[in-house]
């Protein structure tokens, strides 16, 4: 995994959601080893030209979004 520190135009809205929905069931399948999960969510989405902040926000938020659904 490389961080790429150089600015890139913001991904279509379409292809941030299919990002965001693999990241999603990304997480879910990697339950038992929430690390690995989260370091190969924020590495796909940022390999697919998303910031990283915006990257780690938006597993951050996933994150967030599971733990209130979980029983």
């Amino acid at each position: 995994m490389t961080i790429r520190l150089s600015r890139r135009p913001p991904l279509p809205e379409a292809r941030r959601q299919a990002l965001e929905q693999w990241a999603r069931v990304r997480l879910q399948m990697l339950h038992e080893d929430p690390m690995v999960a989260i370091i190969g969510a924020v590495g796909r989405l940022t390999d697919e030209g998303m910031e990283p902040r915006a990257a780690i926000d938006t597993v951050v938020r996933l994150l967030q979004h599971e733990d209130r659904l979980s029983p």
